[in-house]
């Protein structure tokens, strides 16, 4: 792991709403992560942790304050730009899987390689290897709704992965799964990022989840970071 950061955010202020209504999500966080770290951030629903990874993943901007991902400032990238970054930069997991309920296992998987402009072979191909490496592949032509909620989330991750991301961000990826499922889960993330030598940004409550996976862990209260 190199010791220069390849996230770097700095004074970080996103409101919502105007005026009497205005909501301050953050309040001025600044955090730096160093490239093929682990890092969890543990706090309440509403401490602002959700919406910091929203701005890393590009799917909002700060009110305030910059944010540079390996050496890009988000802030200053356009709408094609911030749809690239998400597809070949960040890939995301949810608590709820995302799933398209119409395609299969390897169906979903194949989504950000059509995006990419993979060739059917080659898509297919990289598909299989991810849902393989995250031990899918008799799964490869089940639809969502003939898997479990721990293979669901397999699938999700083989998806974020499948482009070999550089960061990862996982928002509550095993709320909706059993302590066994959960941990089994984790392990596999773990495990594929650190071959892919991923960075990775865990929003979670599960203090437990978070110190058996993470490098190093912080605490958000009320949109500000508390180390």
């Amino acid at each position: 792991m190199t010791s220069d950061p390849t996230i770097l955010v700095r004074e970080v202020v996103k409101t919502y709403g105007a005026a009497a209504s205005r909501v301050e999500a953050l309040r001025g966080v600044s955090l730096d992560i160093a490239r093929g770290e682990r890092v969890a951030i543990l706090g309440r629903s509403g401490s602002g942790k959700s919406t910091l990874l929203n701005l890393l993943g590009c799917l909002d901007r700060p009110t305030a304050g910059t944010i540079s991902v390996g050496g890009r400032e988000l802030g200053s990238l356009t709408s094609r730009e911030r749809a690239a970054y998400r597809l070949k930069t960040a890939g995301m997991i949810f608590q709820a899987y995302h799933l398209v309920g119409t395609r299969t296992a390897l169906g979903n998987v194949e989504l950000p390689l059509v995006l990419a402009g993979h060739s059917r072979r080659e898509r297919r191909a990289k598909a299989r290897d991810a849902l393989e490496a995250v031990g899918l592949a008799d799964r490869c032509e089940h639809l969502p709704s003939r898997l479990s909620g721990g293979e669901q989330q397999r699938v999700a991750i083989a998806r974020a992965l499948v482009n070999e991301p550089s960061l990862l961000l996982a928002d509550e990826p095993t709320g909706n799964l059993d302590t066994a499922t959960a941990d089994a889960v984790m392990s596999l993330l773990v495990e594929r990022t650190r071959v892919l030598g991923t960075t990775v940004l865990l929003v979670t409550h599960d203090e437990a989840l978070a110190a058996r996976v993470a490098d190093r862990l912080l605490r958000m209260s009320d949109g500000r970071l508390e180390g």
